[in-house]
């Protein structure tokens, strides 16, 4: 998954000085004067463009936020069945969960925040939203026939979907990346059938 930045060079350079920063040392432990190092910039130019550390921490949580969404839908576009549905969402999550660790320990991050700040809760909610209704939208073309979906819905099978990866990556992250922690995803296969 490739995170796409504005084209301008000082933007994206702060971003991603931000996600490394932060996904290293939490947000808590990050100050704008850290960012501004790591990036080689005043932090007058992270205020030009971001106002402080909090929007900066949007911009970069809704970036990262677009990068999974279209990858996600872009892989999703390939999948039929439902069979082959459900074994994409677990080989999926497992795989980004792995390979992009530092994308969860930012999830992790602003999942954190979102407890104490209306702000961050609101756009939390907007993520969580908008992945339940992206998988639910492919539930009901995919795989409308599964008892589950029947009995509890798709948008509600989706919220558990994300609500689930969501809580084994956190485990994941933890507990030291145990690769057992992941195995918990493919209980998904039957749990929805």
């Amino acid at each position: 998954m490739k995170i796409r930045i504005d084209e301008n060079e000082t933007p994206k350079k702060i971003l991603e000085a931000a996600l490394k920063l932060i996904s290293e040392n939490g947000y808590a432990k990050v100050s704008m004067r850290d960012i501004a190092r790591e990036a080689c910039v005043a932090i007058s130019q992270i205020a030009y463009y971001y106002r402080n550390k909090e929007g900066l921490f949007l911009a970069l949580v809704r970036n990262v936020k677009k990068a999974f969404v279209d990858d996600f839908t872009e892989k999703m576009g390939k999948i039929n069945g439902s069979d082959e549905f459900i074994t994409f969402l677990c080989e999926y999550a497992k795989e980004i969960i792995v390979g992009n660790p530092d994308i969860h320990r930012l999830r992790f991050e602003f999942s954190t925040l979102a407890m104490a700040s209306e702000l961050f809760r609101a756009e939390f909610g907007t993520l969580v939203k908008e992945l339940s209704e992206i998988i639910a939208k492919d539930i009901e073309e995919r795989a409308p026939s599964l008892e589950t979906v029947k009995t509890c819905g798709a948008l509600r099978i989706a919220e558990f979907i994300v609500i689930f990866i969501l809580g084994v990556s956190s485990q994941y992250l933890t507990e030291g990346r145990d690769p057992r922690r992941l195995e918990t995803i493919d209980m998904l296969k039957t749990l929805i059938k």
